[in-house]
């Protein structure tokens, strides 16, 4: 909090009700924190249609991210909407602030954790696997785009809003705040090619689910968002907590990581899974994960658990009726999806192929002037 002689940046985004943006309306505040507000908006000519609105104050240290997390968004449903990716309506920048009008979305894991009565701070295994692969399946969406998200955990993925019937089972992937690309597509020469490591990358992520690598300090790659994961995936088994739990203190967690076993940090998982950890230990930034390997271990878990895609998950009631909601994309045991490699990177660029991708963004540099 700011102390009394400070300017509190969140000033800037309060807004009162029926405030418009475009065609959209304000409501009440869905969330608020250090950076911004996020607000239920309404269409002023389809007051069915319902929306978010996403503001944030341009006085914040390095300003809002705002314009980044929806040039993110709009790429990655640039041939029309698809499952897990929230949409983006309006965004604009203002003196003041950033906004963005996009899809609405219910809580996210950490809250719908914390609310589970079925298992105490946690998730059973049927539903927190079938959470895994939702989250895989996006992460390696927006992969497949070019991007590293760079700060996966259960606060960035949420749920598709209740009412919402096509989203409401639906994991979204959300807040590309620091997220960058690794690989950009060149039409003339119709490859993929990935961006040069840093010698040297800052600390980027959320300290309790960042990879061993952020704390190396080596660039991020697919992997490490992918380990990020799994992290999570830890953290949602049934409350058993990571070793590092409780601990915010960075060189302590550090260590953790560097030097506790995998069997060790693995120790209250399915055994099925025990080969995920050792593969994500041999990646290095320009390797490509076997998210198919993550796939059928987590489908494994379901199965032990005598769970299929359409059984009730935590959250949801009693009396929900699972199969009235139409099959999400993911609902395939041979992961054909998992398997597809449309990128095609796994190793470092040739001089040429830097070269070019230097000569690109120097031309993209020199467009923004």
């Amino acid at each position: 909090m700011p102390s009394e002689k400070e300017e509190d940046p969140m000033k800037n985004v309060t807004f009162h009700k029926n405030k418009k943006f475009g065609d959209w309306i304000i409501g009440d505040v869905l969330d608020e924190g250090g950076f911004g507000k996020v607000y239920h908006v309404t269409n002023i000519h389809d007051p069915s249609k319902v929306a978010a609105l996403k503001a944030e104050s341009n006085d914040i240290e390095g300003g809002s991210a705002i314009k980044l997390e929806a040039m993110i968004l709009n790429r990655l449903n640039e041939n029309g909407p698809v499952p897990h990716i929230p949409i983006v309506y309006l965004c604009a920048k203002r003196k003041l602030y950033c906004y963005m009008v996009m899809t609405l979305l219910g809580k996210n894991l950490r809250k719908l954790k914390t609310l589970n009565t079925v298992m105490n701070n946690g998730f059973t295994r049927g539903t927190w696997s079938r959470i895994g692969i939702q989250c895989l399946y996006a992460i390696k969406y927006v992969h497949d785009n070019g991007f590293v998200h760079r700060d996966i955990k259960p606060q960035n993925f949420l749920l598709g809003y209740e009412k919402e019937k096509e989203r409401a089972r639906i994991v979204h992937i959300l807040d590309f705040g620091l997220a960058r690309p690794f690989a950009t597509y060149f039409a003339r020469e119709k490859k993929w090619i990935a961006r040069k490591a840093r010698g040297s990358a800052e600390f980027r992520g959320t300290l309790r689910y960042t990879s061993p690598n952020v704390h190396l300090r080596k660039e991020q790659g697919r992997g490490d968002d992918v380990w990020s994961l799994l992290y999570v995936l830890i953290e949602l088994n049934g409350g058993k907590a990571l070793p590092w739990q409780n601990d915010s203190q960075r060189e302590r967690v550090e260590q953790m990581k560097l030097n506790l076993p995998a069997k060790v940090v693995m120790s209250n998982m399915p055994g099925c899974m025990d080969k995920v950890m050792p593969h994500l230990e041999t990646l290095d930034y320009y390797q490509r994960p076997d998210y198919h390997l993550f796939f059928k271990a987590l489908w494994q878990v379901m199965e032990n658990e005598k769970i299929t895609p359409n059984s009730k998950y935590d959250w949801e009631p009693d009396n929900v009726d699972p199969k009235s909601y139409p099959t999400a994309a993911w609902e395939n045991p041979s992961g054909s999806f998992f398997q597809l490699d449309p990128i095609g990177i796994n190793t470092p660029p040739t001089p040429a192929e830097t070269a070019l991708t230097t000569e690109k963004s120097g031309k993209t540099k020199k467009s923004k002037k």
